[in-house]
């Protein structure tokens, strides 16, 4: 059973996150949103990419461009599923996914143990399944599912 995935994340450490989950998603059709960098470049050759606007966090005018850019993308691959591992571009594809009906899966950064992130707020309750990395991140997600550490 093939699984459409869109998998909406910023670079860096939030792209590491869902690297390790390749096992699960190489089995799978996927498409990746995140920012054009050259090592993220690197880390995705060969997989579909849609370039999403930078910076994220805390810009309201590429929250903004990325929330019209949710629409086409999701309507033209239409997943199953957008997983997330934040940040900011997260935000602007939950609330689109939600109005299209579609899966959300959000996942917890792993190095924010005592303090919750902006988005992982934001996306707590746009997500159908909330996903922590450490049980110190129940006390801000009451209803999430700790699946270990992904690095």
């Amino acid at each position: 059973f093939q699984v459409k995935i869109m998998f909406v994340t910023s670079g860096g450490g939030h792209l590491a996150q869902l690297l390790p989950l390749q096992s699960w998603w190489k089995e799978h059709a996927r498409e990746w949103v995140t920012f054009r960098q050259p090592e993220v470049e690197t880390a995705l050759a060969g997989e579909n990419v849609t370039w999403c606007f930078f910076p994220t966090t805390r810009s309201a005018p590429n929250a903004v461009r990325n929330l019209f850019l949710s629409w086409p993308t999701l309507r033209r691959f239409r997943p199953d599923v957008v997983v997330s591992a934040g940040a900011g571009v997260s935000v602007p594809f939950f609330i689109t996914a939600r109005m299209l009906g579609i899966r959300t899966v959000y996942i917890e950064c792993f190095d924010r143990i005592t303090m919750p992130t902006l988005s992982g707020r934001i996306c707590y309750p746009l997500a159908d399944a909330f996903c922590i990395q450490w049980e110190e991140q129940r006390e801000f997600y009451p209803d999430a599912i700790n699946i270990g550490p992904l690095l």
